[in-house]
């Protein structure tokens, strides 16, 4: 028995090693004990569990995006959200099907396997590679294809060519058969047939056939000629399972969509919707993707039938409702208010989550109204009382904020900011919410011209808007130039206050004094008060955790507190808290009660203290009130420029520009430069009067100005145009022959330069950088510090100076030196004293580090990248050298206005290979974002290890 059970157990592990070969001969098949092995090991030991993890952390994701109601939802939340956090899992997915590939490749298993490769490398964002892997199963497992022929072996040609035999023989049979009986069922029918037109010929020729059978034939001719499907199932697989070649192919389509290239996408989709054999159960995954197809590129109406057929085909109640939701929100975009309800309706029998049934229901109130179905004040009214209800506290942001769109659609504008003010009062942890109330807050301002409002809710809109929204952009350029005009408007505002004070006679400038006071105290009061709850709010009884043993403490009982103190005032009365509260025992001072018994209006007396404190910023004489003119003059002009030049109001530029001229008639300082625009922006306004009469004023009393020139010489602008072209190229030949090596001939066109253009020409800066730049590298580090100086003295505010300035701390130049640099090319101790800034400016610095670094291409790349996606912002880049190790070059990209931006330019640029020009080669790099004056610290030290842990604690954590 013994010797049985180990030639048994011999035998299975025979068998099994037998199994396991992971590939066979050139021609030959795998057995089918060897293709069972491989399918149930790919299955159960990868491919199950690789689709677990898929399954698990696509829903984990789904969790994790927020929908934003206000904008058209996600079609596939899981490939919306932030893919970071799950970046491990889909390496898993990845890595389990590629060892399920690698190991059992003749399994029935393969297909799926290599799909999932694509999902994981899709849902990381890796699109590229995506698209390479779902391409690879389109051409090499395309189940229509024909396999090609396999060379058999001996023995299974003998078996089927006596199969083969057998078959025939039976076949041969079979035909006798049925020749013998059609024989005998012609001889009955010849037979019959006489019999019948025996009859016929009897009887008349009206009788017709039967009216039943009329409509059968009837119903033959209507049904469409249509062939149906024959031949074999190139899908099926057996054992009620199907390739995964028709799920890659969906896969392969939304793949293309995220690459744009959409013409490929709805060619591929077309061609399976024409494919007969296409499974029934991923039909309306089919229809969401063309739907996608469609709502990607805006082309919102031709999703609206594919997005019908995927409600009706899928089963999910929860996809039904997200799909429903969505295409009612294009109707809804789309104007067909009546077709929008109806669409939420459908949400709602789907039983969504109550976040998403809330918003159907706020969405269709607000369709009824569009539809006429309810008035204005109704919906108002039941949006109220949906605000009212206890269970929608948290979603009372999104209610006040479709009472704000009710509002503005009925030109209630007023009521509209003050319902917008409350949605964000009202809002807890909705971040897309809060986002939608600043950005609509911001246009609001914007349109009535409150630019100071206008910008700071663009400035609070950019700091939780999602860089991927499309309306960033637009966010970004609004804030960007309105950043100066709003500091302009503010300081001409501060501006005349300051004139207003001083004009003021001495009793009302105390009047002023004491209403300032006032409500500097009351703030101070109610800062106070606020204080004074939080501390009370943080001293109360700490909250109980499940299972801990209530607490005896007297003072953490609510009820015998208020007992205690109902007790205390019967005895005592109501007593002020404070030392030596009995009275008889307090030391008796005069600023006791007394105190309280003063004349109310001493308390509220204005000292020459206050006076000075509250006014110190007025001027003393006419001198100092000089200067603040000429601080509200300069503002006004630059103001009425901007007006014209950022935001294209040509209204707003002549009202402050004809201002200005009406403040101060006498002051002649930009008198060309007004005159200039006043008559461009009355040209644009269509009116000629006023634009001819600020055209002679300037042409008679500025006949020769640039200004004029440009207006009545119609070559003077294509002339000053070619002369910068011309410099540009100039310039940039100098630079060409200065990065080549020839420094000398860089130097001599550098001197050249202000002789052929001027010496106020705008590239003087850059000219002047460049000849300090080949001084240093013709006469030495003394001469090149030098010439450094005298860029940074000539040209203080320009970006060279900037530039100039790094590289003479770099080189310890006198007057650059840093605090702990000694005088001797040793390296003194390390500078660690970094400060955290977040609204100070920052840059984003790249550190490279190797032999084989192309700065120049580098340098190329990003310049690349920022002008495609950060056009507006005007960065700079620059690169630099820690010490003498030019293998560890550092690119700096300047400047970004506070640490929010440029994380949100670091976060961005991290995972993009086009950034740095990564295509074939990669670089070993760091991504740092820094300030300035850490920047300083860091070029001191020379390096940047002291860094990198401040920058892991302080902007990574």
């Amino acid at each position: 028995m013994k010797n049985f059970r180990l030639i048994t157990l011999l035998l299975a592990a025979l068998v099994l090693a037998g199994g396991c070969v992971t590939t066979k001969k050139k021609g030959q098949e795998v057995g089918r004990f060897k293709k069972g092995y491989h399918n149930l090991t790919s299955k159960f030991n990868y491919w199950f569990n690789a689709d677990e993890l898929l399954r698990l952390t696509m829903d984990k994701q789904s969790l994790q995006y927020k929908d934003n109601y206000n904008q058209i939802l996600e079609l596939y939340p899981y490939a919306a959200a932030d893919p970071q956090p799950a970046r491990g899992d889909y390496d898993n997915v990845i890595l389990k099907s590629s060892k399920a590939i690698a190991l059992h490749r003749p399994s029935d298993w393969t297909d799926d396997c290599y799909t999932m490769i694509g999902q994981g490398q899709f849902l990381k964002r890796d699109f590229e590679t995506a698209e390479a892997t779902f391409k690879y199963i389109r051409e090499e497992l395309d189940p229509h294809k024909t396999k090609p022929k396999v060379k058999k072996s001996s023995k299974k040609k003998k078996k089927e060519s006596v199969k083969k035999k057998k078959k025939s023989k039976k076949k041969a049979a079979k035909k006798k058969k049925k020749n013998s009986k059609k024989k005998k069922s012609s001889k009955k029918k010849s037979s019959s047939s006489k019999s019948k037109t025996a009859d016929k010929s009897k009887t008349t020729d009206t009788k017709t056939k039967p009216a039943a059978d009329t409509k059968k034939d009837a119903k033959k001719k209507e049904q469409p000629a249509t062939p149906p499907v024959t031949g074999i199932n190139p899908y099926k697989k057996g054992w009620k399972r199907t390739s995964a070649y028709p799920l890659a192919m969906i896969w392969y389509g939304r793949t293309l969509i995220e690459r744009e290239k959409y013409d490929e996408a709805e060619f591929l989709y077309r061609d399976l919707y024409e494919d007969p054999w296409f499974p029934q159960s991923l039909k309306d995954d089919l229809a969401t993707a063309e739907a996608y197809l469609w709502i990607k590129q805006k082309k919102y109406d031709r999703a609206i039938e594919p997005l019908a057929r995927a409600i009706e085909l899928t089963r999910r109640k929860k996809d039904r409702a997200r799909m429903a939701f969505i295409l009612a929100q294009i109707y809804e975009r789309a104007g067909r208010h009546e077709e929008s309800y109806a669409a939420y309706e459908t949400v709602l029998r789907s039983r969504p989550a109550y976040d998403m049934e809330f918003n159907a229901r706020l969405s269709q109130l607000k369709a009824g109204w569009a539809n006429g179905k309810t008035t204005g004040a109704e919906a108002t009214k039941s949006l109220e009382r949906m605000a009212r209800e206890e269970k929608n506290k948290e979603y009372r942001d999104q209610v006040y904020f479709v009472m704000a769109e009710i509002a503005l659609k009925e030109d209630r504008k007023k009521d509209a900011i003050g319902y917008l003010r409350q949605s964000l009062a009202a809002n807890v942890n909705n971040t897309p919410q809060r986002g939608e109330s600043y950005l609509l807050l911001g246009d609001l301002y914007f349109e009535a011209e409150d630019f100071v409002q206008a910008k700071n809710y663009y400035d609070s809109t950019l700091t939780v808007m999602q860089a991927t929204d499309t309306r960033y952009g637009r966010v970004t350029t609004y804030s960007k130039n309105l950043t100066d005009i709003a500091r302009l408007i503010t300081t001409i505002a501060e501006n005349d206050s300051i004139v207003r004070i001083y004009n003021m006679d001495e009793t009302s400038r105390k009047e002023l004094a004491k209403s300032i006071k006032k409500q500097r105290e009351a703030e101070a009061q109610a800062e106070a008060a606020a204080q004074a709850a939080k501390t009370q709010n943080s001293s109360k009884a700490p909250t109980p955790q499940a299972g801990a043993k209530p607490s005896n403490f007297y003072f953490y009982n609510d009820a015998f507190l208020k007992k205690g103190k109902k007790d205390f005032n019967k005895l005592w009365g109501a007593r002020k808290l404070e030392d030596n509260w009995r009275r008889s025992n307090r030391v008796v001072t005069s600023d006791g009660d007394d105190a309280a018994a003063k004349d109310s209006t001493q308390a509220n007396a204005v000292s020459d203290a206050d006076l000075n404190s509250i006014f110190q910023g007025i001027p003393k004489n006419e001198a100092e009130l000089a200067v603040i003119h000429l601080a509200t003059y300069e503002a006004m002009f630059k103001l009425g420029t901007l007006f014209r030049d950022n935001l294209e109001n040509y209204r707003r530029s002549a009202i402050t520009l004809e201002d200005l001229q009406a403040r101060y008639p006498d002051t002649a300082k930009h008198e060309q430069e007004v005159w200039y625009y006043c008559y461009l922006d009355f040209n644009d306004l269509n009116n000629p009067q006023k634009a001819q009469y600020y055209l002679d004023k300037l042409s008679g009393k500025y006949p020769n100005s640039p200004y004029t020139r440009a207006l009545t010489d119609p070559n003077f602008l294509n002339a000053s145009r070619a002369r910068e072209r011309e410099m540009t190229e100039y310039y940039e030949q100098t630079y060409a022959q200065f990065q080549t090596g020839q420094y000398q001939t860089a130097y001599e066109r550098c001197l050249e330069a202000p002789k052929k253009y001027g010496s106020t020409n705008p590239l003087m800066p850059k000219f002047a950088l460049l000849s300090a730049l080949c001084v240093g590298n013709l006469q030495g580090n003394e001469a090149y510090c030098k010439a450094l100086s005298e860029v940074i003295g000539r040209y203080p505010e320009s970006a060279e100076a900037t530039r100039a300035k790094e590289i003479a701390r770099l080189l310890s130049c006198k007057g650059f030196e840093t605090d702990d640099k000694k005088k001797n090319d040793q390296k003194g101790p390390m500078d660690d004293a970094f400060t955290r800034e977040d609204d100070k400016l920052h840059y984003f610095i790249v550190s490279l580090s190797g032999s084989d670094i192309k700065l120049d291409d580098v340098k190329a790349s990003i310049a690349d990248y920022n002008r495609e996606f950060h056009k507006t912002e005007q960065l700079r880049i620059s690169n630099i050298f820690l010490g003498t190790d030019t293998n560890t070059p550092i690119v700096v990209i300047r400047k970004f206005d506070n640490k929010e931006q440029a994380m949100r330019y670091l976060n961005e640029v991290k995972d993009k290979k086009d950034f740095l020009g990564e295509g074939k080669k990669t670089y070993n790099k760091e991504l740092f974002v820094i300030t300035q004056e850490n920047y300083r610290r860091v070029l001191k030290n020379k390096t940047l290890d002291g860094y990198r842990e401040f920058f892991q604690d302080n902007y990574l954590k």
